[in-house]
């Protein structure tokens, strides 16, 4: 496993990204993330599927919360983006 700064990332970003083994990114010293190259890019495993729309569920949620916007707000938002593309 290979451990990068993000300052390292960013500057060599396609040869970490393009390597064999999973990248655990840093940032001042703490854990900020993880890339796990997949072996068949086109399937994602199911647990890590629900485990990242879980994540990404829950950091919406805090974005939306954080401006006040409740899930109704959102729905009728959807809706009407909808209906105008009709």
């Amino acid at each position: 496993m290979r451990i990068a700064g993000v300052r390292e990332l960013r500057a060599r970003t396609a040869e970490l990204l393009a390597g064999p083994e999973p990248v655990v990114v840093t940032k001042h010293g703490r854990v900020s993330g993880v890339f796990v190259p997949l072996e068949d890019p086109d399937r994602l495993p199911t647990d890590l599927r629900r485990e990242l729309a879980g994540v990404l569920g829950r950091h919406l949620a805090r974005l939306l919360a954080a401006r006040g916007i409740t899930g109704k707000q959102v729905a009728e938002d959807f809706r009407a983006h909808r209906r105008r593309r009709r």
